[in-house]
């Protein structure tokens, strides 16, 4: 049994250092065989999506790696002596596929996605394979808790329902913003900071001078001609960061100069995974209209994806300031984000799309998310570590804890703290679920109305 466990272990590990590069045109490929398209056609759609990604990870890539840079120049002048450093997100990942949950993580999600489709309970299909680790992570999280992997594999399948019907609930604020139909966002831990931007959006509307500002990157160029164009807007905050980081001159304008090319490519790498997506979300509509009388279905995708807006740019750039002031001054933080400091450009992607585009609302909820992920991390940190130490995993030089820091982690803590009651936790969870489908429930004479609308365009 131990032997089989090791086994299923190095697996997960192989998923998590595959990536969702290579799984994400592999499953397309196989999604579009399904639903029917040609075998060459599905492979060009998945060839074009992995390339997309590619491209879209290089440019952020260039991004994260002249942010991080600076914003770590920028904490390490205040000394910052705080209990728990952010690994970020590969490092989770990492941890959460080197359990026993972890290893078998992948086909149980699959299965309840499946069922949860036929059910009609969801109408997202779940190609994000890679980004299981999410499931993994939270019952992994919840198996040290209780020890007991049952108990974590629950938690694991509780997280997965409340993702997809998330999933369904923002896919048409994704697909508004993004411009691509039949898609949705799946990533957990990104899109659980949906609810946030929808509170928000609500008290947004009662303030004066809020409910009327529109502000975002495109109506600025629609204001300002050429200086209002992306590339030079990333270029003028680059100019600023390297300013303030007491960069050289040639460092600095090196610096402008990266991030104006990061917010020209990012939205053209999008352009070429929705040119791979289109076939197959097609085919996808045709096939859900003949077998389930008009009901719309998704293909939920990575959170990457809607980073390619240009506002998720400006605001990876305009946030860093207030990651090392609430660092300092949010009271009981013990919470160090160096990890998140990496995945800046993230930290928009769907609250951008709750918020319809406005540069203006989102980047004010981006502000209030990052003292949620501050107190996230610091909740989660002791039993992160925990878990860490379980595997024998290498931590950070100086460091005295791991954690994770995470926006949308709420929905995860929630799930796994409930557990820690075991009988009674699954009780919690489940009425809470109940409550989600309540919440977010929805018409079938309005879907119907939508799918049959987003089918004549």
């Amino acid at each position: 049994m131990n032997s089989l466990l090791e086994l299923l272990v190095k697996a997960g590990n192989f998923v998590s250092n595959i990536g969702s590069m290579v799984m994400i045109p592999v499953i397309l490929v196989i999604v579009g065989l399904f639903f029917r398209i040609s075998l060459p056609k599905a492979i060009r759609s998945g060839l074009l999506v992995g390339a997309g990604f590619v491209g879209l990870n290089l440019v952020t890539g260039l991004l994260t790696s002249n942010i991080g840079v600076a914003a770590k120049l920028l904490f390490e002048r205040f000394n910052l002596n705080l209990k728990f450093v952010d690994g970020g997100w590969a490092a989770a990942a990492g941890i959460a596929y080197s359990t026993e949950v972890g290893a078998l993580i992948i086909p149980v999600i699959l299965a309840v996605n499946i069922l949860l489709l036929f059910l009609h309970l969801t109408r997202t299909v779940n190609i994000d394979i890679w980004n299981f680790w999410h499931f993994a992570f939270a019952g992994s999280m919840v198996m040290v808790l209780t020890g007991s992997m049952f108990y974590g594999f629950l938690a694991a399948i509780a997280y997965c329902v409340f993702s997809l019907r998330l999933a369904d609930y923002i896919a048409k604020n994704m697909q508004d913003v993004l411009g691509m139909e039949g898609i949705t966002i799946t990533e957990s831990a990104a899109i659980a900071t949906a609810p946030i931007a929808m509170v928000m959006d609500k008290i947004y509307d009662h303030i004066p001078v809020l409910k009327d500002a529109k502000g975002d990157v495109k109506a600025l160029n629609r204001k300002m001609g050429a200086l209002g164009e992306p590339v030079v807007i990333g270029f003028v905050l680059g100019i600023v960061l390297g300013a303030v980081c007491s960069y050289s001159f040639r460092e600095t304008v090196e610096l402008g100069i990266n991030l104006g090319a990061v917010m020209l490519m990012m939205p053209r790498m999008v352009k070429v995974i929705m040119e791979g997506l289109l076939p197959i979300s097609e085919a996808a509509r045709e096939f859900m209209q003949k077998r389930f009388s008009g009901e719309e279905y998704y293909i939920g995708l990575d959170s990457a994806l809607a980073c390619g807006h240009e506002n998720c740019v400006a605001i990876s750039v305009l946030i860093i300031p207030f990651y090392i002031l609430f660092a300092i001054i949010t009271p009981g933080n013990q919470t160090l984000p160096f990890g998140a400091l990496a995945g800046t450009v993230f930290a928009g992607c769907i609250t951008n799309g709750i918020h319809r585009g406005n540069f203006v609302r989102t980047y004010l909820t981006c502000i209030i998310q990052t003292v949620i992920g501050l107190y996230i991390g610091t909740l989660i940190g002791p039993l992160f570590t925990e878990l860490a130490k379980s595997i024998g995993y290498q931590f950070p030089e100086g460091a005295t804890g791991i954690t994770y820091y995470c926006p949308g982690g709420w929905a995860y803590s929630t799930i796994i703290y409930s557990m820690k009651y075991k009988m009674i936790g699954v009780v919690i969870v489940a009425v809470l679920l109940v409550g989600w489908y309540y919440i977010t429930r929805e018409k079938s004479a309005d879907r119907k109305y939508r799918f049959m609308t987003a089918t004549r365009k």
